[in-house]
């Protein structure tokens, strides 16, 4: 495994929301501020941070769906997420504050 890819699996995060899991990846330091400087909406945060889920049937993502479980799928999720603000605002949040944790950290670390 190169470096590159061990710092991208540091960042992988799970978002657990009722008995559905989302996958992706943290913001990175950069992205963080970026997304704090223009204000970004919770949805695109989670757009582009999200990239697998497990649990997710038809019926959580249409009215009259199926209960059978749908294979995660970016484009289906980029367009399903900003009709779901009951996940997009956890995702998000996940995604901003797990950043936050680690800015946090690393100033503390060079603080000693």
């Amino acid at each position: 495994m190169s470096l590159a890819d061990k710092i991208r699996e540091s960042r992988k995060i799970t978002v657990t929301i009722g008995d559905l899991k989302f996958s992706g990846r943290r913001a990175t330091a950069e992205e963080f501020a970026r997304y704090m400087h223009a204000q970004t909406l919770d949805a695109e945060v989670s757009r582009y941070h999200i990239t697998g889920w497990d649990g997710v049937k038809e019926s959580d993502l249409i009215d009259g769906g199926k209960v059978d479980l749908i294979p995660f799928d970016k484009e289906l999720f980029c367009e399903i997420i900003g009709d779901k603000p009951e996940w997009f605002g956890i995702i998000a949040k996940t995604v901003l504050e797990d950043s936050m944790r680690r800015i946090t950290e690393r100033i503390e670390n060079e603080k000693k």
